[in-house]
């Protein structure tokens, strides 16, 4: 489900702004978590930032690498109580 983040958390390196979003992968595993995450960023426009929440842990690492090898940027990978958040930027369309 791609939703308007919670602009509450804070992330290193990166700024929300409207054009950012969040998808809730949780409960999803490989390889529909990297599909669902590209499909996402593809929607967003150039410069916005997704974090993605996945619980599946070689999500954690399959998706950031897969994104990277895409062309696109990873920003963070933080691991949580029930999960990741990877934050990831669209670098280009």
């Amino acid at each position: 489900m791609l939703e308007e983040p919670d602009t509450s958390a804070s992330t290193a390196g990166a700024s929300w702004s409207e054009r950012d979003a969040y998808l809730d992968l949780r409960g999803e595993v490989c390889p529909f978590t990297f599909v669902r995450t590209k499909l996402a960023l593809e929607e967003l426009t150039v410069g916005a930032i997704l974090r993605v929440f996945v619980d599946h842990p070689p999500a954690s690492v399959q998706v950031p690498r897969s994104v990277a090898a895409w062309g696109q940027r990873v920003l963070a990978v933080q691991q949580l109580p029930d999960g990741w958040h990877l934050d990831l930027q669209k670098a280009h369309d």
